[in-house]
């Protein structure tokens, strides 16, 4: 019996080309992914952009809104003090530090008028020379000066001044009047009036010498306001 075998070639499926029709599944999802990913670069690119900018205004704003130089007593001395009850006379000695703590505004001092004063007398006073202070800078003044008055209508005054040195302190208050120049570059220029109270400022002495110094922890920082001349 004669065995007959049929050899059955095996069935291979073609490959199918990949369509470029959008329809396809797999470049559907490719496509979709680019443009995700574009959309996200877009609104990166978008935020950094707005924060640049809105960093600009505050850096513009800052420009110009100046702020008030700051001033600090560095140290004040008296000697000489020479107390009656119609004369006072005394010799001061003061340091002080002004600063200019703007980035884009040049500060010219055009003048400064200081005085002192015991509680709300005024006993002496002094005047600062011109000078200009550039950005973030600062320039440390020392004034010397000596303060003769001689009124009798002041006797209850000085009566009290000189019982305080007996006592062995007293408190000075110091004013500065300032008229300054901002200047913001291309913002243009900007005439102001500063004053600066520096209070309190309690001189210990020595027995029966007149001299006296600020008793203090160190620098002390005034009050300041400015407002457009």
């Amino acid at each position: 019996m004669e065995n007959t075998a049929k050899a059955h070639h095996s069935a291979t499926m073609p490959l199918l080309p990949i369509s470029n029709n959008p329809s396809n599944p797999i470049l559907s999802h490719s496509i979709t992914s680019r443009c995700v990913a574009k959309l996200v670069l877009v609104h990166r690119s978008l935020l950094l952009a707005l924060g640049t900018f809105t960093l600009l205004c505050v850096f513009m704003y800052t420009s110009i809104i100046s702020e008030s130089p700051k001033i600090r007593i560095d140290s004040l001395f008296v000697s000489k003090l020479n107390v009656s009850n119609t004369s006072f006379g005394v010799n001061w000695d003061v340091a002080f530090t002004i600063e200019n703590p703007n980035l884009v505004s040049w500060v010219q001092f055009k003048s400064i008028e200081g005085s002192i004063s015991y509680e709300d007398n005024p006993l002496s006073k002094f005047p600062v020379g011109q000078f200009e202070l550039g950005l973030q800078e600062h320039k440390r003044l020392r004034v010397k000066f000596s303060t003769t008055v001689s009124h009798e209508g002041r006797s209850g005054l000085f009566e009290e001044i000189k019982r305080q040195q007996e006592d062995g302190a007293m408190n000075f208050n110091m004013h500065l009047f300032a008229w300054a120049t901002y200047s913001n570059g291309w913002w243009g220029t900007q005439d102001v009036t500063m004053e600066a109270q520096c209070l309190n400022l309690r001189v210990g002495f020595l027995p029966k010498v007149g001299f006296g110094s600020w008793i203090s922890g160190g620098p002390m920082t005034c009050s300041t306001g400015s407002y457009a001349s």
